[in-house]
């Protein structure tokens, strides 16, 4: 008789416009545990952000998305920062367009494990993935 292994965590680092996070949750729910900001309801700052920072300890995967809709990615940015200082796995999705903008987040992009140019490529990555482990 084998014992089930506990399903991997990921925390979902990005913006909440495109609402992204639902289409990950129908790619990966089943196969992961997803730590999702976008879902607490939490509004004061410091309360959120002690959310945030815990869900990224308990994750063993960070994915970490750069819509080109996001405004800055200062959050984005010190949650991976976070997420590597812990020694996490962290994917990145890449969307940004604009070439003054993608310069300045080259940091983050370092930080990756690695970087992905759409969603939909990194959930298929994460998915399969899954498939691969014991």
């Amino acid at each position: 008789m084998s014992i089930p292994q506990p399903r991997r965590k990921i925390y979902l680092a990005g913006g909440f416009r495109s609402h992204w996070q639902a289409e990950t949750a129908l790619q990966l729910a089943t196969s992961y545990e997803l730590l999702d900001p976008s879902t607490h309801g939490i509004q004061n700052p410091a309360e959120y952000t002690r959310w945030d920072l815990d869900a990224i300890r308990q994750a063993d995967i960070v994915l970490a998305n750069m819509e080109a809709s996001n405004p800055g990615g200062y959050a984005l940015a010190l949650e991976v920062g976070f997420a590597k200082a812990l020694g996490k796995r962290i994917f990145m999705v890449d969307q940004i367009e604009d070439p003054s903008v993608k310069r300045y987040f080259e940091m983050v992009r370092q930080c990756s494990d690695l970087v992905f140019p759409t969603l939909s490529e990194a959930l298929g990555y994460l998915v399969s993935l899954e498939k691969d482990l014991p």
